[in-house]
């Protein structure tokens, strides 16, 4: 989130967009799961990523995913901040290009949306942190 400066001095919270990166070792880890673990199976995946946004004012923050993505237990490096999300791999081009991305995304909303609600998030902040990545693998 980033703030800006209205007509009347005041400060307002805005939204900031993330600037991605997948690491080699995320990459080289879906391979192996998708080889030894997965198969063919095509259920969505808990995944774990972090976001470090102490750059530079005017650079966005760096949304990491690496080799640590698929331990849900794996610690969050210092400064960074955790994100859960959801790893949906296709095992073809064709359902790739096929998936409802838009039903995806509303799901995501939702489940962001329901632990507002419920107040899960103000026990939990981290989901708050939601995000979802679509793979052919």
């Amino acid at each position: 989130m980033a703030a800006s400066t209205g007509d009347l001095g005041l400060t307002k919270l805005q939204f900031a967009p993330f600037s991605s990166a997948l690491d080699v070792g995320f990459w080289h880890e879906l391979t192996q799961k998708k080889l030894n673990e997965y198969r063919l199976d095509e259920a969505p995946k808990d995944i774990k990523g972090y976001y470090y946004n102490g750059d530079p004012a005017g650079l966005p923050a760096r949304f990491t995913l690496e080799f640590s993505a698929f331990d849900m237990n794996a610690p969050t490096p210092a400064h960074c901040c955790p994100a859960v999300g959801t790893l949906y791999n296709t095992n073809t081009l064709e359902s790739f290009k096929t998936a409802d991305k838009k039903l995806l995304l509303e799901q995501a909303a939702n489940e962001i949306w329901e632990s507002i609600k419920s107040g899960a998030a103000l026990e939990n902040p981290v989901l708050l942190n939601k995000f979802l990545l679509l793979t052919f693998a």
